[in-house]
């Protein structure tokens, strides 16, 4: 399925390049301006979803600004900061705001099309990723995902265990059944957890270290442990001995769909 892309870029240069970067891949522009407009904030708020390149000389309030309105008011759109000049507080103010991505505009094309693509599936990319910035990346991250557990459980009357395959991830992953809590689990106020703390939870049980954990989850050792730490949280646990023993009688798995976890490779 192809996806739509909107472009701001002041060089009409930057445009034609784009456009045959994007040629053979999923991503599809659909609209392509020079400055920010009113009518090109009504056209992001129309649609779905979409990824929403923003090229600029240096990432200033004003584009941040913009950035949190257009996010606010259309969660599907995935903003994504095309910089000159990359500096430490610009990139986590722009995070901050509602940016999924921050990316220097000399990236080479293959980059950038990977980069898309895992921001389409709900990562965070800032390039290049450098040590300053990772925990930071990874705590904004963390907390997004755990505003939306919130949203969905607000909207679904009570909370679930979600189990479902992790789509970001290109290894084949444990599925779960979605499951209502017991009379006894929802009086004990046990939280909602996300898809990607469930399947930590599942690889847990099995004694996988936080580096095989990344492995198979496709995601930095640093995401886990802060994955980790929102898991303990929410179940009151005090370390993984006692979430694995809890995760033993609690998750739910669907046995035709959950194969072992396998080693990883070296």
């Amino acid at each position: 399925m192809r996806t739509p892309v909107v472009v701001i870029h002041p060089c009409t240069l930057f445009h034609d390049g784009l456009r045959q970067t994007l040629k053979k891949s999923r991503f599809r522009p659909v609209h392509i301006a020079t400055t920010p407009s009113k009518e090109l904030e009504t056209y992001l708020r129309s649609l779905k979803s979409c990824i929403w390149l923003i090229g600029v000389e240096r990432c200033v309030s004003a584009t941040n600004d913009l950035v949190q309105r257009v996010v606010t008011t259309n969660p599907g759109v995935r903003p994504i900061i095309l910089a000159a000049y990359q500096v430490a507080d610009d990139i986590l103010a722009a995070l901050k705001a509602g940016a999924c991505g921050f990316l220097c505009q000399n990236i080479p094309g293959e980059q950038l099309i990977k980069s898309l693509e895992l921001i389409a599936l709900g990562e965070t990319v800032v390039h290049p990723r450098c040590s300053w910035e990772q925990t930071a990346i990874e705590h904004i991250q963390a907390s997004r995902e755990v505003e939306e557990d919130n949203r969905k459980s607000n909207a679904n009357g009570g909370s679930y265990l979600i189990g479902h395959s992790n789509s970001r991830s290109s290894s084949p992953l444990m599925d779960f059944a979605m499951e209502p809590l017991s009379e006894s689990q929802a009086g004990d106020s046990v939280p909602s957890l996300s898809r990607r703390e469930m399947l930590i939870l599942r690889m847990l049980m099995e004694g996988a270290s936080n580096k095989v954990i990344a492995l198979k989850l496709v995601i930095t050792e640093s995401t886990v442990k802060v994955h980790m730490k929102a898991i303990l949280r929410k179940l009151r646990l005090q370390n993984r001995t006692q979430a694995a023993i809890w995760a033993r009688n609690h998750v739910k798995e669907e046995l035709s769909n959950a194969p072992t976890l396998a080693s990883p490779a070296h």
